[in-house]
C-alpha cells in the first residue's frame, strides 16, 4: 500500500467564491478542526453568514450596484466566508478528510478573470498535476455549468501533457442551483462526460445518499446553501466516495490473473455488427483479459412491472431476487453470469434505421432495478459503455447508458464511441485503445478493492417508497443486511487470497 494518503483537490468554480490565496489554506485547516458532522454543519452556517456579511459591508448595505459591489469583494483578502459552491465543496472535502484522504482548496477565480484572461497558469497546471481526484463545485447556468469550469476544461485541454498527467485520475462533482430542480442533474452529466472525454475516471455520491451523479445543492441568494441539509448529505456522500475509490486506486495492489470482462450486448443490428464486433475484440484482446459475453439483445426481457416492494428479499448476491419469475422472462437466467466481474461494457450498436436494430436494452436496464436494490450487487465495478454508432447518426444513447449504469454506485469510464457505416466499424484501433485503458483501471480498482476490503456499500435506501421502507426497517432489524454484508466480505476475503499479488 502507498504510504500517502491521496489527495484530493476540491476547486470552487463560481465568480462569488470567498477563498482565495491563503485563504484556501485556511479553509482545510478549518475543516480540520471539526471533529463530527454538527462541528461541521455549525461552522458552514457561521461560514456562510461571514460572507453575506462581505456583501453587505462591500455595498449591498448601501444600495450599491451589484458591479460595484464584485470590485468591493475582489479588493478582500479571501480569507472570511464561505460563497454557496464553497460551502457544499467544503462539505464533500470534510467528508473526505474524514476518510484520510488528503484535501486542497483552489478558487478559480484566481485564475481566471471574469474577461476571460488566465492568470498564474503554471501554478494552476501544478495543482492539477499534485491531484489524486478533482472535486469541482459550482453553479448552475441554464441546465449547465458556469463558464469557470468551462474554462478549466478547455485550459486541460490544450495542454497534452496535463491532459496524459490526468488519464486515469478521479473526478466527482457538485452542482448548486437556485431552484431544487434547478438543472443540477443535467448540469453534473454534461460535466461528467466532458471530464471521462479528458481521460479520467467519475463517480457520483454514495449509497447513503442514493448513488445518484453528485453533490446536488439548492441555494441562490448569498449566504443560503448551509441551509440546505439534504444538499449537503449528497455532497458528503460525493466526497467520501472519491475518497473510498481513490483508496482502491492508490492502495499499490495488483491482481494476478488478467480482469474480468463481461460484453454485455444490449442492442444489435440485424446483420449482428454488434455481436461480430466483440468476437473481434475478444481476439484483439487475447489473454489481457477474461471474457464472457451475454447476447441480451435476443433474449426475451419482460418489462418491470414497478412492484411496491424490490427486491423481494435480502440474500446472497446468488440470489435472484426480482418478483418476475415466468417461464418466458430471460432474467432469471442471465442473473448468474451479471455476477463477479471487474469490467462490465454495455455494447449498443444505434442506426439512423431502428427498424432495423434488434434491442433488450430500455427492458434490461428497468429490470436491474432489483440488482441496485439489492445494496447495489455492482458496487464499485468499472463501467466502460461501447456505443456502435452510424456516422452522422444525432443519437442519446451515450448519455443515457453513462447515466444508468452510474445509478449501480459504479465507477465510470469515458463512453467508447465506435463509427460505423452499416457494414463495418471505422475506428477499431481508438476503440481497442480505450477498452486496454479501461481493463487497467479496472484492475487497478478491483486489485485495490480486495486488499482494503473495506465494507461494500450499505443497503440501498429507499427513498420515496413508504411500504419498501417499512420492509427493509424489518430487514434491518433482523440483521439481514448485516448478514449479506458479511457475506460479501467473506467472499471478498477468498477472492483476495486467489487473486492478488
Amino acid at each position: 500500500m502507498t504510504d500517502h494518503p491521496p489527495r484530493i483537490l476540491g476547486i470552487a468554480a463560481s465568480l462569488r467564491n470567498a477563498r482565495w490565496g491563503a485563504g484556501g489554506q485556511a479553509l482545510v485547516e478549518d475543516l480540520a478542526r471539526c471533529p463530527d458532522k454538527p462541528a461541521l454543519l455549525a461552522y458552514l452556517t457561521r461560514q456562510s453568514e461571514l460572507h453575506l456579511e462581505n456583501f453587505l459591508q462591500a455595498g449591498r448595505a448601501q444600495g450599491l450596484d451589484f458591479t460595484a459591489i464584485s470590485r468591493n469583494l475582489q479588493k478582500n483578502a479571501g480569507t472570511v466566508g464561505l460563497s454557496n459552491s464553497e460551502v457544499a465543496l467544503a462539505a464533500a472535502l470534510w467528508a473526505a478528510q474524514d476518510l484520510g484522504a488528503g484535501i486542497d482548496h483552489l478558487s478559480l477565480a484566481e485564475y481566471f478573470t471574469p474577461h476571460g484572461d488566465l492568470r498564474q497558469g503554471e501554478a494552476l497546471r501544478q495543482h492539477l498535476l499534485a491531484a489524486d481526484g478533482l472535486i469541482i463545485s459550482g453553479p448552475v447556468y441554464f441546465g449547465d455549468r458556469g463558464s469557470l469550469a468551462e474554462s478549466l476544461l478547455d485550459f486541460i485541454a490544450r495542454d497534452p501533457e496535463l491532459r496524459q498527467a490526468l488519464q486515469g485520475k478521479l473526478y466527482g462533482g457538485i452542482a448548486v442551483g437556485a431552484k431544487r430542480n434547478g438543472g443540477q442533474e443535467t448540469t453534473l452529466i454534461y460535466q461528467m462526460l466532458d471530464l471521462l472525454e479528458l481521460g479520467l475516471l467519475a463517480v457520483g455520491n454514495d449509497s447513503e445518499t442514493t448513488a445518484q451523479y453528485g453533490g446536488t445543492g439548492h441555494a441562490g441568494d448569498v449566504g443560503t446553501m448551509h441551509k440546505d441539509l439534504y444538499g449537503l448529505d449528497t455532497a458528503m456522500g460525493l466526497g467520501r466516495r472519491v475518497a473510498n475509490v481513490l483508496g482502491f486506486l492508490g492502495s499499490g495492489a495488483a491482481i494476478l490473473d488478467p480482469p474480468r470482462l463481461l460484453f454485455l450486448l444490449l442492442q444489435d443490428d440485424q446483420d449482428g455488427l454488434g455481436l461480430a464486433e466483440i468476437h473481434r475484440l475478444g481476439e484483439q484482446l487475447g489473454d489481457q483479459a477474461e471474457i464472457s459475453c451475454l447476447d441480451v439483445a435476443r433474449q426475451n426481457v419482460s418489462r418491470c412491472i414497478a412492484c411496491d416492494i424490490c427486491p423481494t428479499h435480502v440474500g446472497p448476491d446468488r440470489d435472484y431476487r426480482c418478483i418476475i419469475s415466468s417461464a418466458n422472462d430471460a432474467m432469471p437466467r442471465l442473473h448468474p453470469a451479471l455476477l463477479h466481474h471487474d469490467l462490465i461494457v454495455p455494447v449498443l450498436v444505434t442506426s439512423r434505421r431502428r427498424e432495423r436494430l434488434v434491442s433488450a436494452y430500455q427492458t434490461f436496464v428497468e429490470r436491474t432495478r432489483y440488482l441496485r436494490r439489492s445494496d447495489y450487487i455492482w458496487s464499485d465495478q468499472v463501467v466502460a459503455p461501447l456505443i456502435l454508432q452510424e456516422a452522422a447518426a444525432l443519437d442519446s444513447t451515450p448519455l443515457r447508458v453513462m447515466t444508468s449504469f452510474l445509478r449501480h454506485h459504479t465507477v465510470m469510464t469515458k463512453p467508447i464511441l465506435g463509427l460505423h457505416d452499416r457494414s463495418s466499424v471505422l475506428n477499431r484501433d481508438e476503440i481497442l485503445a480505450s477498452l486496454q485503458a479501461a481493463l487497467h483501471a479496472a484492475g487497478r480498482i478491483t486489485a485495490g478493492r480486495l486488499r482494503l476490503n473495506r465494507r461494500p456499500a450499505r443497503h440501498y435506501n429507499p427513498v420515496g417508497y413508504i411500504l419498501s421502507r417499512e420492509k427493509d426497517a424489518e430487514d434491518t432489524r433482523r440483521g439481514d443486511h448485516d448478514a449479506l454484508i458479511a457475506q460479501r466480505l467473506a467472499e471478498a476475503q477468498i477472492q483476495a487470497e486467489k487473486r492478488l499479488s
